[in-house]
């Protein structure tokens, strides 16, 4: 059985798009979605201490998270994987907290999954949550996955230095300078995530 490992913000839901538009709802800065070319928002937006907590205090708010957007084909693609027996493991930097607004939203969208971890790829000290799939950077590092998806420079460089499977990044304005290699391949939609994973997995040439 294949286990794909599958990141949620900006690569099942449009993530950046909604907290864009809280930013020039509460901040008065807007940046065109094309031109949030750091995946540090704070960056992008110029947000101070404040601000930047604020951001993260609304957009981490239930109400806020229901209403994400899906990514077109990213249900179907799913769906035609655990139609396929892969096991789907979404491994998310969201904190734990949000765990059931989370499955609610996927359970909405028809996104099926076998398993979702909260894992702070990025160092933000997340709470414990009663009742969150809760792993470490070195839980994950020895976790056995065929296949990743992620949009994150930060947490593509970690797979790619402590892993050898194959990594594909999502297409966003903020990793376009990571470059394509042996282990990177870069897909712009759930049609080409599914193509090029079917290559993966019969062994064939992406």
């Amino acid at each position: 059985m294949q286990t794909v490992y599958v990141d949620f913000d900006d690569v099942l839901c449009e993530t950046a798009r909604v907290l864009s538009e809280i930013i020039q709802r509460e901040f008065g800065k807007g940046v065109p979605y094309e031109a949030i070319h750091s995946f540090d928002l704070t960056e992008t937006f110029r947000l101070n201490e404040a601000e930047s907590n604020r951001l993260f205090e609304i957009f981490h708010d239930p109400e806020v998270l229901g209403t994400m957007e899906p990514i077109a084909d990213a249900g179907k693609a799913l769906q035609q994987w655990r139609d396929a027996g892969v096991f789907i493991h979404i491994v998310t930097g969201r904190p734990p907290a949000t765990a059931d607004i989370s499955r609610k939203w996927l359970a909405s969208h028809n996104m099926p999954y076998d398993r979702m971890s909260f894992v702070d790829k990025y160092g933000r000290n997340h709470a414990y949550a009663e009742g969150a799939d809760i792993i470490s950077l070195d839980e994950l590092r020895q976790m056995r996955f065929d296949l990743a998806v992620d949009d994150s420079p930060i947490a593509i460089d970690f797979l790619t230095r402590n892993t050898e499977i194959p990594v594909i990044i999502f297409d966003r304005p903020w990793n376009t300078e990571l470059e394509e290699n042996s282990q990177i391949i870069r897909c712009k939609s759930w049609q080409d995530v599914v193509a090029c994973a079917n290559s993966i997995f019969s062994g064939g040439e992406v």
